[in-house]
């Protein structure tokens, strides 16, 4: 790409890249790290251009837009350096604005992240995924690490309106004798984003050579991507950190919302019994 950038520079005539896109581009290669984990709105708004300029960018570059052109960025700050550092250095080191004006970017950027997740799901996969969320004899939910939280999340909700749901991923690392348990006519899902979870790789791996189908939320790319007879996947692309999680718990809602109106009485009925056993065992205090 750098040597695009050359090119462009000497370029001349109505072929050339514009100045402010070449700009862009520039940008991202002299801040790769924050390239990978911005969103589009983040990056238009660092170099004064709207978000379409870095859609036309990856146009421009061959790619279908900007999302395919970001990823390439998000590859190599993965082979070249540690995530996590490379997040929270861009994050030390953009401008202080201050408490008040860093609590509005962060609540803009979140709503923006979850604006574009909403406006890319999929309802032909949704509705494949809520089929195989309410068909399954038993839904085993796996996530690690950092996204343990999420499948916590997802799968304690959606056992309250079906049965026979169990997270995986407890203490005492007996991920493999949870994976021996799951049976045909069961259905996995799993979660993981970059930088992806070994065990969770090889557990959707394992699962799709057992026949066992697998719902998976990650990215796009990633390395649990599922489709036709092996599962299906829900795409969330935008970076799993603690400052952007609530497009990957957006995306959990969404099925589980339209989960509950998939099932109907019967997601009722099961909440009513839930219900009735927290009452039995005095869990909540009112």
């Amino acid at each position: 790409m750098r040597r695009l950038v050359e090119q462009e520079r000497s370029a001349r005539g109505r072929d050339r890249m514009g100045e402010r896109t070449l700009a862009v581009l520039v940008d991202m290669l002299a801040r790769p790290g924050s390239a990978a984990v911005q969103s589009i709105s983040e990056l238009a708004a660092h170099n004064g251009v709207d978000a379409s300029t870095l859609t036309r960018l990856g146009k421009r570059l061959g790619f279908d837009g900007f999302t395919p052109l970001q990823d390439v960025f998000r590859r190599h700050v993965s082979d070249t350096q540690p995530f996590y550092s490379a997040h929270v250095n861009e994050l030390v080191t953009r401008q202080d604005k201050g408490a008040a004006d860093t609590l509005q970017h962060l609540a803009q950027s979140e709503c923006q992240k979850v604006l574009a997740v909403a406006g890319t799901l999929n309802q032909e996969t949704l509705d494949r995924a809520v089929s195989m969320l309410v068909e399954a004899r038993h839904v085993h939910v796996l996530a690690l690490r950092g996204t343990y939280a999420l499948s916590h999340f997802f799968g304690t909700f959606l056992s309250t309106m079906r049965a026979s749901v169990t997270i995986l991923g407890g203490p005492a690392f007996q991920l493999a004798e949870d994976l021996a348990r799951i049976q045909p006519g069961d259905l996995l899902v799993a979660m993981t984003y970059r930088p992806y979870t070994r065990e969770v790789v090889k557990a959707v791996n394992l699962a799709k050579a057992e026949g066992i189908p697998v719902l998976s939320l990650t990215d796009a790319g990633s390395a649990i991507e599922v489709s036709g007879a092996a599962g299906t996947t829900i795409v969330v692309d935008q970076p799993y950190y603690f400052d952007s999680m609530l497009p990957h718990y957006f995306a959990a809602e969404a099925l589980l919302m339209a989960v509950l109106r998939k099932l109907g009485p019967k997601a009722l009925q099961t909440t009513r019994r839930r219900e009735a056993f927290v009452k039995a065992m005095e869990v909540e205090i009112k």
